[in-house]
């Protein structure tokens, strides 16, 4: 165990993790509940070129093997300064950890013991085990009535075999047009672009079945997501509905110009439910002007940046009971650059292990609630609230304003060693850096567990901050 910055253990969950590194060892679970599937988060060392390397692990049931599930370290290991490279032996390594998940094929009752076991150490040397997530996967869910059928409808490809980009915009642009949902079977479908989604219902089987990925094979800068029309495209798309798929991309780095998010544009009166995101660069970069957006009930893990990011005029927006864990930058963030955000909340999530920067943040706002969160382990550059007029565009009309609602949030081994400041930096934080904060600013901090932090349970910095 250890938070030190750079080591493996740090960006455990707990801050301790096991090593594996001989044939037949293992790390074992006792399910407490009956299971048919598990998502677990482990380390395999980087390749001496930088490009990550594959492996195995067995997963077995009271000895008996279940599956052999592929891991790799190709969506980890990032060195240098921010935006980061894939440059072994730059400073400052990192983002060591990913998730793998299988379906066991079976349901395991209650009390059967379930091992993560080396198979071997040909590809990879060492295999180290964080943790592992077991739940009771429904099945499929089947096609609405008077649903558009992406695959029989209009020829995408369930098998993943070719794009089928073209076909889901079809698809969607049918859906608008006849005042229909659009059904997405089980499959892996590859899409080398974006999907433009305005006034539609876009639904899968469930987040273990539908599964959209892919990325073009050499304009890496367009890969799969699903996107709202930009307000300069004519947006915000409006009425939208996303629901019961997964957005798993192949985002190996971090270009910041680069669109390569699982959800983007601008989406009014819309809702995000019961999504599962995994290697894009954000799970959700959402830019406004738009309004009434939410996401709910979801999973985003292993981003290179953000999870969610409300970034520019963001108003009545939410993410709620939203799971995310592994994000390479701000967890749940909003920033009003620009232009004002207004009455958007972040309530009831669970996040861990953020590698840089915040659990939960605002930079600027008016009437924000931050509330009913649980968060833990906290890497660097940030800590488990902040609240901040911070970051271009950030003063003014969209600076920090009104009532702030920061209530029954838990904050767990918060805060940490920022290695450009060189000085720990607390679980809850304020900073005033671009201007004072406004005179009718009121944040009001209630029912707030700050547990085991690194540094500071509460930290000022920067500038004047008044209303706290």
């Amino acid at each position: 165990p250890t938070r030190f910055y750079g080591q493996l253990p740090s960006e455990a969950s707990g801050r301790e993790a096991v090593t594996l590194d001989a044939v037949g060892e293992y790390v074992e679970f006792t399910l407490t509940a009956p299971a048919n599937a598990v998502t677990f988060r482990y380390s395999l060392p980087d390749s001496a070129q930088g490009t990550g390397r594959d492996g195995t692990i067995d997963l077995r049931a009271n000895g008996s093997l279940l599956k052999t599930v592929p891991v790799t370290s190709k969506y980890g290991w990032y060195y240098g300064g921010y935006p980061f490279n894939n440059n072994p032996g730059d400073t400052n390594p990192h983002h060591f950890y990913d998730e793998a998940r299988a379906m066991f094929g079976s349901t395991q009752p209650a009390g059967t013991k379930i091992r993560l076991q080396v198979n071997s150490t040909a590809q990879s040397p060492t295999f180290t085990i964080d943790l592992a997530d077991f739940e009771n996967v429904p099945g499929p869910i089947g096609q609405p009535a008077n649903s558009i059928n992406v695959v029989n409808d209009f020829g995408a490809d369930p098998s993943g075999a070719t794009d089928s980009t073209a076909d889901f915009q079809a698809a969607v642009n049918a859906g608008q047009a006849q005042g229909r949902a659009v059904y997405v079977p089980q499959g892996n479908y590859t899409l080398y672009d974006h999907v433009i989604v305005d006034g539609v219902t876009l639904r899968g089987a469930g987040p273990w079945y539908s599964v959209l990925g892919g990325r073009h094979p050499t304009q890496r800068n367009r890969a799969a997501g699903i996107y709202g029309k930009y307000v300069n495209q004519g947006g915000p798309s409006r009425n939208v509905t996303v629901r019961d798929l997964a957005v798993i991309g192949d985002i190996r780095e971090r270009v910041d110009e680069d669109q390569v998010n699982a959800f983007g544009g601008a989406m009014s009166d819309s809702v995000i439910d019961n999504v599962w995101m995994q290697h894009t660069k954000v799970g959700a970069w959402m830019d406004g002007p738009m309004n009434n957006f939410t996401i709910r009930n979801s999973r985003i893990l292993d981003q290179t940046a953000d999870g969610v990011n409300f970034h520019t005029g963001v108003t009545n927006s939410t993410v709620t009971n939203t799971f995310v864990r592994n994000t390479g930058d701000d967890a749940l963030a909003m920033w009003a650059q620009d232009v004002p955000n207004v009455n958007n909340s972040f309530t009831r999530n669970t996040i861990g292990v953020t590698l840089l920067a915040n659990h939960l943040v605002s930079y600027g706002g008016r009437d924000i609630t931050i509330s009913d969160n649980v968060v833990a382990d906290s890497l660097s550059n940030g800590g488990g609230i902040h609240v901040a007029n911070r970051y271009p565009g950030v003063q003014g009309a969209t600076a920090v304003h009104g009532t702030w609602t920061l209530a029954r949030n838990t904050l767990i081994r918060a805060g940490n060693s920022d290695y450009n400041w060189n000085f720990g930096v607390g679980a809850i934080w304020f900073s005033a850096l671009n201007e004072a904060f406004a005179g009718d600013a009121i944040i009001n901090i209630t029912d707030t567990d700050i547990l085991d932090s690194s540094y500071a349970a509460l930290h000022w910095i920067e500038g004047q901050t008044r209303g706290i």
